[in-house]
């Protein structure tokens, strides 16, 4: 405690001898390096937090906010509470949790509504919360979407008649939140369609009305005729078969020539006419017996029958030659009667045919081939290219290749036109490879944690070794003007011989400067480049 009282003395004298202008300078010092190093340490202690879900309504945002209380997660809120961070280390973790409980689960409620059923619940009321945990479902389906950031979903459902003909059609709308910048195409406004009309019961597309933000109409518009959307997919169909076959030709060019050394340019021409046609052809040489019937009669009775000479004489009793010739002529009448009927099946074809729709008829392609370089060596030292075009036996192989990537037909006029030309004369062909700025960035990223820590040590060591060193080292260098400092300082022998020894004080400056140099060498030296360093 003594050995502390003297250094807290001695602090405290030096503190008062100092400049009014040193001692503002030293509180500062002090002062300013406390605060920034707490700073510091306090910045570099603070966890990183990063976003764990963004975007949030309100209710996902209590639940979730609930729950990170519950684990006790340190958290924060931020874009008016629709957005939480937390610490980075946590947020995998986190996101897989709440996945397993469901949750973010998106605007609306859905069927977890009938987890808590009440008893005694009437039949209208089953039906609404039925509805509304549908209209829920869909609404957290369509936000899927990566162009859509919420949805609103209205269903009617009309009560089920005991008649089918007065059964009355479901019909739903639609409100669309797109994001910023984006839009949906015709294709991903159809899906929407067909996943509300294939979701509920009795609904059909027709009745399907999907609006935007702006309440500018999507889909639903009965009376729209189809000319617009049909001109539009077939122009999507178009650039999409044209951007394929082109990115087929480019990509097998440069994969022989190098990166950016061909371009392609691809037109295609269709024929979307709609044709159908049915054909009823007969076989003639194909006969089958579809059915056939045979009939067969035969009749022998021994009956006598009214035969012989119309007259007198055969009818007179007692004569015998009538008789005998009568009783023959019954004895061998027999009637047989032959009928069948064969009924024949011609074959015949039935076909239906509906012609593709989107018939390629013309394909004519460009292509842009770049040559070659070659390295000259100068007699100064430096190095030239030249440029090198292509043989052409080279362009007939190119052009070849080419014709066989797109199913080449010249007698539907197609056309290749393949050119050799210098793309770029101002920049070396064979340029070495830039650096890989991208692994940097993910090393950085990677040690991005441990940045902070290394940057703090650094800051305090610089701070101290430019500022805090050369500041003490001014405060505290002495001049000979700070009299009352030297007055606390211990006294040298010559000046305690001045004291007891008066004879001693008769000394000129001059010796007793010589006398304190040699008694006090490490002092003398200070003192001296102190002078050198004012001069």
């Amino acid at each position: 405690m003594e050995v502390l009282r003297q250094i807290l003395s001695q602090l405290k004298a030096t503190f008062k001898n100092l400049s009014r202008s040193k001692q503002i300078t030293l509180v500062a010092l002090v002062l300013g390096s406390f605060a920034g190093f707490i700073f510091l340490m306090n910045w570099s202690g603070n966890s990183e937090f990063h976003p764990l879900y963004s975007k949030l309504n309100p209710e996902d945002a209590g639940i979730i906010l609930t729950k990170l209380k519950e684990q006790k997660i340190e958290y924060r809120i931020a874009s008016n509470g629709t957005t939480i961070l937390i610490p980075q280390k946590y947020i995998h973790e986190t996101r897989m949790q709440m996945a397993s409980e469901g949750l973010p689960q998106g605007s609306g409620i859905g069927f977890e509504i009938f987890n808590d059923t009440k008893l005694g619940m009437t039949e209208f009321a089953q039906n609404v919360n039925y509805q509304r945990a549908l209209q829920g479902e869909l609404s957290r389906t369509i936000n899927r979407i990566g162009e859509i950031e919420s949805s609103r979903v209205h269903i009617v459902l009309p009560e089920k008649s005991l008649f089918v003909e007065e059964e009355e059609a479901a019909t739903a709308s639609v409100v669309l939140q797109l994001q910023a910048g984006k839009w949906l195409n015709r294709s991903q406004i159809n899906g929407i369609v067909h996943l509300l009309s294939s979701s509920v019961a009795r609904l059909s597309p027709e009745n399907v009305t999907i609006v935007d933000q702006n309440g500018k109409l999507l889909a639903g518009l009965k009376n729209d005729s189809s000319f617009g959307s049909l001109s539009s997919n077939q122009l999507e169909y178009q650039a999409r078969v044209e951007k394929n076959l082109e990115n087929r030709v480019r990509t097998m060019l440069e994969s022989a020539l190098g990166e950016d050394k061909a371009i392609v340019r691809l037109s295609c021409s269709f024929d979307f006419k709609s044709l159908e046609k049915t054909e009823e052809l007969y076989l003639p040489d194909n006969r089958v017996v579809r059915s056939e019937q045979a009939l067969m009669e035969s009749t022998a009775s021994p009956e006598m029958a009214p035969q012989g000479v119309p007259g007198i004489r055969s009818n007179i009793p007692g004569d015998v030659l009538a008789s005998e010739e009568a009783q023959t002529t019954a004895r061998t009448s027999v009637f047989e009667k032959n009928d069948r009927t064969v009924n024949y099946e011609i074959g015949k074809i039935v076909s239906h045919i509906k012609e593709p729709v989107g018939e390629m008829t013309r394909v004519s392609i460009a292509v842009l081939v770049d040559g070659s370089y070659q390295r000259v060596e100068k007699e100064d030292g430096k190095v030239d290219w030249n440029y090198v075009p292509r043989t052409a036996e080279e362009m007939q192989k190119f052009e070849n290749i080419v014709k066989r990537a797109v199913n080449f037909n010249g007698t539907r006029g197609d056309e290749v036109e393949l050119i050799n030309i210098p793309f770029e004369t101002t920049k070396l062909a064979l340029q070495e490879e830039p650096a890989d700025e991208g692994k940097w960035i993910s090393l950085l990223k990677k040690y991005q944690p441990y940045l902070k820590y290394g940057f703090l040590c650094l800051f305090l060591f610089l701070s101290f070794l430019f500022f805090v060193r050369p500041l003490v080292r001014w405060l505290t260098e002495y001049s000979f003007g700070d009299l009352e400092m030297f007055k606390q300082l211990p006294r040298t022998v010559g000046e305690l011989q001045g004291e007891y020894d008066p004879t001693a004080q008769r000394l000129t400056f001059k010796d007793q400067a010589s006398q304190l140099i040699s008694t006090e060498n490490e002092a003398s030296i200070g003192v001296m480049r102190d002078w050198i360093k004012e001069s």
